[in-house]
Order: C-alpha cells, then structure tokens, then sequence
C-alpha cells in the first residue's frame, strides 16, 4: 500500500514539473533564491565579525522586524488587488535595483562600511516580504487543487536546493572574493528571475477586480472576518507557523552562536547552511507521502516536534559535530510543517483573501520574531546564544501544544478542514 502512495505522489510531481509554466517559475525562483542567499548569509557573517556587530546586526534586525510587521497588512492588500505577476515583476525589479545600488557603493567607496550592510540586509528583508506572499497568491491562482501538494513539495526543494548550494558558495567566497563581485552576480540573478516570470502566461481574476474597487481598510477588514469566525483555525495555522518564526530569529542567533559559542568560523557557518537545506530537501520529498499516509494532524505534529527537539539539543550540547546533523533535523522540520501548512492553506484559504490572510499570520509572525529579536539583541552578548535558544525551545513546547489542541480539525471522517471550520 505504501508503495502504490509512494508511485502516485511520483507520478503527480512529475505532472506538476511537465507543466510549462511550472518551469519558468522554478528556474526564476532558483536563481533568485541563489542569488540573494548567498548575500543573506554573507551579511550577517561580516557584520557579526566586527567589532560590537552582533548586537548591531540585532537591533537592525529588530528594527527591520518592527518595520515589515507595520507594512505587512498593506502589502497583503496590495497583493489582493493588483494582478500578482505585476508584484512579482516589481519585487525582482526593486532586488535589482537595490543590489546594484551597493554594487557601486562597494566599488567606488573600495570598501563596505557597516551602514551598507545594513542597506543590503534591509533592501533583501523588503525583497522577501513581498516576493514570497506574492508568489504563494500566484501559484494557487494558477495552479489546481490537485496539484497544491507536490507543487509545495516541489518548491520547497527548489528553495532548499537553492539554500544549500548559496550555503556552500558562502562558505567557499565570503572570505576569498570581494563582497561587490557576490552583489554584481547577485543583481544579475534578479534581472534573470524577471524575464523569466515575464513570459508565464496570467489573467487576473474576477474577484481580483472586485478587491481592488474597495478601500484598503474595508479589504483588512475583510481578511480579519474570514479569521475570526475560524478560531481554531487560526490557533493550528500560527502553532504550525513556529518553526519557521525559529529559523527567523536563528538567523541571527546562530551566526552568535557559531561565533562566540562554538568558536568556528565562516566555514562551519556555510556548511550549517548546507545541512539544514539538506534535512529541508528530505523533507521536500517525504511529507506529501507522510500526509497520505499519517494525515494532516500527525504530519505537522511530528514536523514541529521534531524542529522543538533539535532546537533544545542545539542549546544544551554545544559541540560542532553535533550542531551540524541537528540542524538536519531543524530543515526538515521547519520544512515539512511548511509543506504541509501551505498546503492546508491553499485548499482551505479563496484565492481572493489570500493575500490579506498570509499577511495577517505573517504580521503575527513579525511580533513574535520583534519580541524575541528585542530581547536577544539585548541581552545575547551577556547570557549567550545557548541561553536565548533555550528560550526558543520553551515557545516550540507550546506550539507542540497549540497543534494538540487543533487536532479536531483533522477528524478522520472529514476529509477537508473546510467541512469542520
């Protein structure tokens, strides 16, 4: 029986990759991933090596946080009433426009200076909170239910595959190459990502046209209602969400932890990277099968529990060798409550809201991630990155719990969460 599962999860991934359009976003996606990932990853390792960087690169993430969270429900309006392939063109627009930029900073100043670190890192936050709602909105307009399980397999592999060959580019780079040539490549990626996306055939839905005749406010309002008549709902989808909030706030503790705690250098950092995409690529593969075979409900219970665990080992035994097969353990947890959740949410979330509805659980995301960041920002150079994961641990504990308590939703006589909220 497994393997009659298995051979049909294959058959429709290869489906999905047969699909013409399927292809222009996925190599667009590629290049982009690889491109701003290598300078993600390299920005932080150059701050955090200067002196006093990791509490500056803290409170710029904390800032940059606070930010996006007050931007998020405009920019899910945005994505709502605009034609989503226009969002996505702009987004590789402005990552162009805002790489090439430093790129002359780099060259003509002949060094980078840390506010042009911060410029790169906050042009790339931007980057990323519009790309990727916009994209999710984009793939389920064009795509069919059917296909919303190996589709978000499928690019959650992409996005990993991607990570890691950034991750290992880093680690061979960051400290032999100069930083303008990374970013000189780097815009390239995103005038690629463009015409690529360029020629994927779009039409923009009715209820598209209908979002964009009403105001901004009565369109967040709209997104608010849908929510709150489906509490429990909303209790699964943010519990769910926890370990993506882990990797959001390890971004910036684990290159403190690398650093100041295990004492390795950029090289460890690069191939921590490298094994994290790897659990996410495993888990890529086989979370369309567990969900066949365990359901919804054990499929998330165990992603999250397992990220909850790795996270816990990180803190308590800080030993190289062992950070490196944990952090196995985080892709692929991280990963798989992600395909798993987006695909809940592609099924059960109209089209028409789902810009609003992303954007809601993405702002509640960003408080967590400014409260926590205000804290580390504060206080990791004193009590230790360990000490702030330990804290990390204690949150995913709950999340554990907020899934448990969801677990109604997945009644085994209802085979949609739609039928039960």
């Amino acid at each position: 029986m497994w393997m009659k599962s298995l051979v049909r999860g294959v058959m429709s991934m290869n489906s999905v990759i047969r699909d013409g359009r399927f292809q222009k976003l996925i190599f667009a996606n590629i290049l982009s991933s690889i491109g701003s990932g290598v300078t993600m990853i390299g920005v932080p390792w150059l701050l955090v090596n200067r002196e006093g960087g990791d509490q500056i690169y803290g409170y710029v993430t904390f800032c940059m946080t606070l930010l996006l969270f007050f931007l998020s429900p405009y920019l899910g309006v945005l994505i709502d009433r605009l034609p989503r392939k226009k969002v996505l063109l702009f987004s590789e627009a402005f990552g162009f426009l805002i790489v090439i930029l430093f790129v002359g900073c780099g060259f003509f100043s002949g060094a980078y200076e840390t506010w042009h670190l911060i410029g790169v890192y906050a042009g790339g936050s931007l980057y990323y909170t519009l790309h990727y709602p916009a994209q999710f909105a984009f793939n389920q307009e064009i795509f069919t239910r059917e296909q919303y399980r190996e589709l978000n397999s499928i690019m959650e592999i992409q996005n990993q595959a991607a990570s890691m060959l950034a991750g290992g580019l880093t680690s061979v780079l960051i400290e032999r190459v100069d930083f303008s040539l990374i970013l000189l490549v780097d815009a390239f990626t995103y005038v690629a990502g463009f015409l690529l996306l360029s020629f994927i055939p779009y039409v923009s839905s009715q209820s598209q046209i209908a979002v964009s005749k009403a105001s901004i406010w009565s369109n967040m309002k709209e997104g608010f209602l849908y929510l709150k008549d489906k509490p429990l709902f909303t209790v699964f989808y943010i519990s769910s969400l926890m370990p993506f909030i882990g990797i959001m706030v390890g971004n910036y503790l684990f290159p403190v932890y690398i650093a100041k705690t295990l004492g390795a250098d950029g090289t460890i950092m690069g191939l921590a990277d490298v094994m994290y995409a790897f659990g996410a690529i495993l888990g890529g593969y086989t979370i369309p099968f567990l969900l066949r075979r365990q359901g919804e409900f054990r499929t998330v219970f165990m992603t999250v529990s397992v990220f909850t665990a790795g996270t816990l080992l990180i803190a308590a035994i800080p030993i190289v060798g062992l950070f490196l097969i944990l952090k196995i353990t985080l892709g692929w947890g991280n990963a798989g409550s992600r395909v798993a959740r987006n695909t809940i949410m592609m099924n059960e979330v109209p089209n028409e809201v789902m810009g609003r509805v992303n954007s809601f659980f993405s702002a509640v995301g960003m408080l967590f991630r400014i409260s926590l960041l205000g804290l580390f920002a504060r206080t990791a150079a004193y009590t230790g990155a360990s000490f702030s994961l330990f804290i990390v641990g204690g949150l995913l504990i709950f999340a554990c719990a907020g899934v448990f308590i969801s677990r109604s939703l997945f009644a085994k006589d209802v085979p949609t969460l739609s039928k039960s909220l």
